[in-house]
C-alpha cells in the first residue's frame, strides 16, 4: 500500500488517468456482465435504471479503493466549513437544478404515464450512486491528489481544478458507444466546465459530501423525465446540440466567483493549517515544499 501511495505521489497524473481508466472499464465490464445474465440468461424485463444503480455501485468502490490506496482517505472525515454552509456555496447548481426540473417537466412532451414508485425510488437512488462515484472519482482521487501534487497555493489549486476538469469531462467520451457523437461532444465540454466549478466548490468547502450531494442533485434535475416516464441516459445526451454549450457560460463565471482572490487565501491557509495539525500524514510529501 506504501508503496501505491508513493507512486501515486511522484506519479499524480499517471495515477490519476489510471484511476479514471480503472473506473470508467470496470463500470462498463460490470454493466455489460449484468446485461448479459439478467437479459440474455435470465430473460427478465428489468428497468434501465436499476441496472445503471449496480453498475454505479461497482464503479464506486472502485473509486473508493483508488481513494484509500492512494493515502486519501481521510477525506471522508474532513468537515471543511460544513455540510450546510457548503450547500450555500454551491448555491447556484441548488437553483439551476430546481429550474431545469420544473422546466424539463413542464415542458415534457412525451407520453405521460408515472412509472411505478418504486422504480421511481430507483432512479432517484440511481442518481446519488452516481453523485457519489463520480464525486469519488473526479474531486476525491482527481483533485484532491492533483492539489497535493501541485501544492496548496493559487497557482496550484488553479492547476488542479483546470486539471481535473478537464479529466472529468474526457471521461464522458464513453458515452460515444452509446449516443450521438455531437451530443458527447457536447456533454464533455459542458461536463469539463462543471466540473471545474464542481472542484473550486470542493476546495471552498473542503468536504466531499457537499460536491456529491449537489452532483446527485443536478443529475436528478438532468434527467426527471426519463425518471417519471420512460427514457435513458443516452436518449437526453443524444439530444444535446451546441447550443447547449451555453450552459459553459456561467460556470466559468462561477469558478472565478469562487476562486477570487480573498477566498484562495481562505484555501490556502485552511490546507496550511490542515497540515500543521497533521504532520506525521504529511511528512515527506513534496507538495507540502510550498510550506517551508
Amino acid at each position: 500500500m506504501k508503496t501505491i501511495q508513493s507512486f501515486a505521489l511522484k506519479h499524480t497524473l499517471i495515477y490519476c488517468i489510471l484511476a479514471e481508466i480503472l473506473v470508467l472499464g470496470g463500470m462498463m465490464v460490470a454493466g455489460t456482465a449484468v446485461s448479459v445474465v439478467v437479459y440474455v440468461v435470465l430473460g427478465w424485463d428489468v428497468d434501465y435504471y436499476v441496472l445503471m444503480a449496480g453498475q454505479e455501485v461497482f464503479g464506486a468502490l472502485i473509486a473508493l479503493a483508488a481513494i484509500c490506496l492512494s493515502g486519501c482517505s481521510y477525506i471522508f472525515k474532513r468537515r471543511g466549513i460544513g455540510f450546510c454552509r457548503g450547500l450555500l456555496v454551491g448555491g447556484y447548481f441548488l437553483f439551476i437544478s430546481v429550474y431545469t426540473a420544473v422546466g424539463l417537466f413542464v415542458t415534457y412532451e412525451g407520453e405521460r404515464v408515472l412509472k411505478p414508485w418504486y422504480l421511481i425510488v430507483t432512479f432517484a437512488v440511481t442518481m446519488v450512486l452516481i453523485g457519489v462515484t463520480e464525486e469519488f472519482l473526479c474531486r476525491g482521487v482527481l483533485a484532491e491528489l492533483l492539489r497535493r501534487h501541485y501544492g496548496a497555493t493559487h497557482g496550484g489549486i488553479w492547476r488542479a481544478v483546470v486539471v481535473s476538469g478537464i479529466l472529468f469531462g474526457l471521461a464522458h467520451l464513453t458515452n460515444l458507444l452509446s449516443a450521438k457523437p455531437m451530443g458527447v461532444l457536447v456533454q464533455c465540454v459542458s461536463a469539463a466546465a462543471m466540473g471545474m466549478a464542481f472542484a473550486a466548490i470542493y476546495f471552498r468547502t473542503g468536504c466531499i459530501w457537499v460536491t456529491v450531494a449537489l452532483h446527485a442533485l443536478v443529475d436528478f434535475a438532468a434527467l426527471i423525465t426519463g425518471g417519471l416516464y420512460r427514457g435513458t441516459v443516452d436518449e437526453v445526451i443524444s439530444e444535446y446540440t451546441p447550443v447547449n454549450l451555453i450552459a459553459v457560460v456561467p460556470y466559468i463565471v462561477l469558478l472565478f466567483v469562487l476562486l477570487r482572490k480573498k477566498k484562495m487565501d481562505e484555501i490556502v491557509e485552511r490546507f496550511a493549517e490542515e497540515a500543521r495539525q497533521e504532520i506525521p500524514r504529511y511528512s515527506a510529501r513534496p507538495d507540502l515544499d510550498w510550506m517551508r
